[in-house]
């Protein structure tokens, strides 16, 4: 049974112009990192939102900013928007065939899959929700917790174009849409390239900071003088001062990239694609696992490069 909490929280965003018409029900499934800033800068933007998450504080956490909350998926009925932001591609499909068996007719819902799954996932979830007769749009996100917080997410899209047009007015809140093509699971491909480079510059930028170091370097030093020069890269620039830091809050955790590995190797072998530099980098990865680290900032991979560990 979803409940309503009428205290209406407030991130800054400008809420919706016009009349009731741009008003659109939307669902969240799934309240985490990423999930409940999204679903919180839609809420204050003036749609109507229900937060679906199994954990009660999430919940709680949902109803405290204004928001509609649900423990289960059955509870998309009635909405124009389903965003799917879980963990795995099982979980993925999980939710696509629980909402097509026990809600039946999902005609008219437009569902959209932001979680980064890989292309294969992606598709076995678009058969169960199409079967229902819901519309999907492939759109996995990068940006991170502060891109969900600030509405500066990029999503890799691609769908019908009728479908994804119907979604401007929440894509438009939540940050930019990337266009990819019109098949589901392109997005996916897409967003899978774009981590073999993002997993590999952090593992490059902790070596360089590791490296500075062992010079007896400050690393904090050399960190200023490369950001933005022609060594650096995004994530040089982003994760390095963290790097240096030492003990940075957790933005985004290591866990996150370590597992989009395991995607990116999977489709590169399905496609019979070479990637020396993942396989080199992912094994930057696994110590960081066997140190007990994936809960972890990513920043904190450089302490792989620490030979105390």
């Amino acid at each position: 049974m979803a409940t309503k909490n009428d205290d209406l929280g407030a991130t800054g965003q400008p809420g919706l112009t016009g009349d009731d018409r741009d008003r659109l029900r939307v669902a969240v499934v799934g309240l985490g990192a990423i999930g409940f800033p999204m679903a919180h800068r839609l809420s204050d933007a003036g749609h109507d939102v229900v937060g679906i998450d199994p954990a009660p504080a999430a919940r709680e956490r949902a109803e405290a900013v204004g928001m509609t909350s649900a423990a289960d998926v059955t509870d998309t009925k009635g909405c124009d928007v389903v965003l799917v932001l879980v963990a795995t591609g099982s979980q993925a499909k999980d939710v696509a065939t629980a909402a097509a068996r026990h809600r039946g007719s999902l005609e008219g819902e437009t569902w959209v899959l932001v979680s980064t799954i890989g292309p294969t996932d992606a598709r076995a979830a678009q058969e169960s929700l199409a079967s229902a007769g819901a519309s999907v749009v492939d759109a996995p996100v990068t940006g991170g917790v502060p891109g969900a917080e600030q509405g500066r997410l990029r999503f890799f899209t691609a769908g019908p174009e009728d479908a994804i047009d119907r979604l401007a007015g929440v894509f438009g809140i939540l940050g930019e849409v990337l266009l990819v093509g019109g098949t589901v699971g392109d997005g996916q491909s897409m967003k899978l390239v774009n981590q073999l480079c993002s997993s590999t510059h952090l593992v490059v930028a902790a070596e360089a900071i590791a490296l500075a170091t062992s010079f007896g370097l400050d690393p904090v030093r050399a960190v200023e003088l490369i950001s933005g020069g022609s060594g650096a890269s995004w994530f040089f620039d982003d994760r390095g001062p963290r790097m240096a830091d030492g003990a940075p809050d957790v933005l985004t955790r290591l866990a996150i990239l370590a597992k989009d590995n395991a995607l990116v190797a999977a489709l590169a072998a399905e496609a019979g694609a070479s990637v020396p530099m993942l396989e080199t980098a992912r094994r930057r990865y696994q110590a960081a696992e066997a140190m007990g680290l994936l809960d972890e900032d990513d920043s904190q991979i450089i302490r792989t490069y620490d030979p105390r560990n």
